[in-house]
């Protein structure tokens, strides 16, 4: 069967990319791809009408590029491209088919937003590869990298720091909220979000998946302080009652706030991977829930809050299901890292936990752990095979640091404000100001008129 979709950037990915790019201070160029798709060969045989105007009665064209609308137009780009690139000399990265290296060189790209990242000492070797590649494509840009996927790039060369920031996006998310003019410290309450008793009507499903779906980009790529919130939020899609409108308005809130808090990257030198649960915290099915996070460089390129699938009858069980697939994500992080030609000084990923049952469990010789679920004892052993091949360790952390703490539950003030520090985001509200106030062009500054003073 044949391929219908493209394969994307994964925006851990670029998180990643972007906190190898601030440690090791590369240049960032984005080129944009003008009508990109049109540059494919179709491979199958595909015919239309003739727009208004130009048709012949009678006749029909048959299409020998991919056009704009076509279902496989996007795959026969990222193909085209991708077969440009190698023709070049560059290798594409197993883990992630969007990104390509050829000596020091980086390309990476999201449909037809296209961007180099090297060395200033590569300068003239990437000229000439985006030289050879402007000869093939018709590209723009070529500036450095301000906007990707709706995300604003600020950088401070001199610091080697790099943020990310939506803010941009949130002003325009915030208007979804019914009540503007309150204001929240922290995105949800203690009170745990039960279902609605009710039938909620279709405008009130739609208002509220249309609120969650957009606080849901955000939750997973520049704004984890928001993370368990969204989670919660999620489960409530197909009947939605006013406590959960009112919930999902707070956190569109907290953001409206909080907009001008940024993810930072850089001044970092290590891999940082930690895994928590809050075991059976959901009082309708007793499903716990867990968190992982991976802080790359100093910069969060990870993280992900969810309820677990099954019941767990132990802190135990429930910190083993999440210590698993965490280590697993490590792996794979760690192999993507090693593909980009980056080396880090401690090739074992290390995992913060802090239950120290769990610990033992895994890195000791103790008893088989005593469960009827299958699949935990199988996690166990997987877990203890790594630790033995050393692969993975895992280190004890209390609660208190524990960076993933803050995505499995509903942090007082005081430590929400601490997890918010820790996962690396920044109030960077002046320098976003000075950036939009730089691109303003003439015709946008508004004047008072003279007569108002006379």
């Amino acid at each position: 069967m044949r391929g219908i979709y493209a394969t994307t950037l994964a925006v851990r990915s670029f998180r990643a990319l972007v906190a190898i790019a601030a440690r090791f201070d590369l240049e960032l160029k984005q080129y944009d791809a003008v009508n990109a798709f049109v540059n494919a060969p179709l491979d199958e045989e595909v015919f239309m009408r003739s727009p208004p105007g130009y048709g012949k009665q009678g006749k029909i064209l048959k299409l020998q590029k991919a056009l704009y609308g076509l279902r496989r137009s996007p795959l026969l780009w990222q193909r085209n491209l991708t077969e440009t690139l190698m023709g070049l000399g560059f290798k594409q990265v197993p883990h992630e088919p969007c990104c390509l290296t050829l000596k020091g060189v980086l390309v990476f790209f999201y449909v037809d937003d296209i961007v180099f990242a090297y060395r200033k000492a590569d300068q003239d070797r990437a000229d000439e590869l985006i030289s050879k590649l402007k000869k093939r494509y018709n590209l723009s840009g070529g500036g450095d990298l301000q906007w990707f996927l709706g995300i604003e790039v600020i950088r401070d060369r001199p610091k080697r720091l790099i943020w990310l920031s939506q803010s941009s996006y949130i002003d325009k998310m915030a208007n979804l909220a019914e009540q503007t003019q309150l204001s929240h410290s922290t995105p949800m309450i203690r009170e745990e979000l039960l279902p609605f008793d009710g039938r909620a009507s279709i405008n009130s499903i739609t208002k509220y998946q249309k609120k969650v779906g957009s606080l849901l980009y955000a939750a997973v790529t520049t704004r984890p302080d928001i993370g368990f919130a969204v989670s919660r939020l999620a489960r409530h899609l197909s009947n939605p009652g006013p406590k959960h409108h009112t919930a999902a308005d707070r956190v569109l809130l907290y953001l409206k706030g909080q907009r001008g808090l940024a993810l930072r990257f850089g001044g970092g030198d290590d891999f940082q991977v930690a895994s928590d649960a809050s075991f059976a915290d959901n009082s309708i099915d007793r499903r716990s829930s867990q968190a992982y996070t991976m802080k790359l460089f100093g910069g969060l390129i990870g993280w992900r809050a969810n309820k677990q699938n099954t019941v767990t009858t132990s802190t135990t069980e429930a910190e083993l299901l999440p210590l698993s697939q965490t280590a697993k994500e490590g792996l794979y992080m760690s192999r993507l890292i090693k593909e980009l030609d980056v080396r880090l000084d401690n090739t074992m990923v290390r995992i913060e936990c802090d239950n120290e049952q769990t610990i033992r469990l895994v890195n000791h010789s103790l008893a088989k752990l005593q469960t009827k679920l299958r699949h935990v004892d199988i996690h166990n052993h997987w877990l203890r095979q790594e630790v033995s091949a050393g692969h993975i360790a895992v280190d004890h952390t209390p609660s208190k640091d524990l960076l993933a703490d803050g995505l499995t539950k509903v942090l007082p003030v005081a430590d929400f404000r601490r997890f918010v520090e820790a996962a690396g985001l920044v109030d960077i509200s002046d320098r976003l100001d000075q950036r939009h106030a730089e691109e303003l062009l003439p015709e946008d500054l508004v004047f008072p008129e003279w007569d108002q003073f006379e």
